[in-house]
């Protein structure tokens, strides 16, 4: 059996079943392992992007808390500054009228003794006058008058000098 162009049957299908068997033994040897090596990885990948998007969220949602906690605290701060200056104004306030309180207690001193002090030089220029009266008159009595008067009038002025 001669076919034309000398095909052989059991040749053709002698490569065929080695065909077969080549496939069939590379699909074991071969396809199985490197899918399976695939799907590993591609499940792998898949875990780890599914872990990041967990992270990112929950990164995401502690910002979300911290800027929250943040603006609270900021608010805080500010209620706390209220209520510090507040506290200053208040002492500042307490100082000033201390202040004026001791400021009023200096100066009624000084009235008092401006007073007191007044009135022991109206008492020493009234003990003066009197004494320069009564050598006055005393002279006037013992002795000539116009040089009582002249004597009276050069006392007045040295005393009139010192002061």
């Amino acid at each position: 059996m001669n076919l034309p162009l000398n095909i052989d049957f059991q040749q053709v299908l002698l490569h065929i079943f080695n065909s077969f068997l080549l496939f069939v033994i590379l699909y074991f040897l071969l396809y199985k392992p490197v899918k399976s090596f695939i799907d590993k990885r591609e499940d792998f990948y898949k875990e780890m992007d599914d872990k990041a998007n967990e992270k990112l969220s929950d990164a995401d949602r502690l910002l979300k808390e911290y800027n929250e906690k943040l603006s609270s605290v900021d608010k805080e701060i500010e209620l706390k500054k209220a209520e510090a200056n507040k506290i200053l104004e208040a002492e500042n306030s307490a100082r000033i009228e201390k202040a004026r309180e001791q400021a009023d207690g200096i100066v009624a001193k000084a009235v008092a003794q401006a007073k007191i002090e007044r009135d022991s030089i109206f008492s020493q220029a009234n003990s003066e006058i009197t004494d320069m009266v009564s050598s006055a008159a005393e002279k006037i009595v013992f002795s000539d008058t116009s040089e009582a008067f002249d004597k009276f009038l050069d006392n007045a002025e040295g005393s009139g000098k010192d002061e």
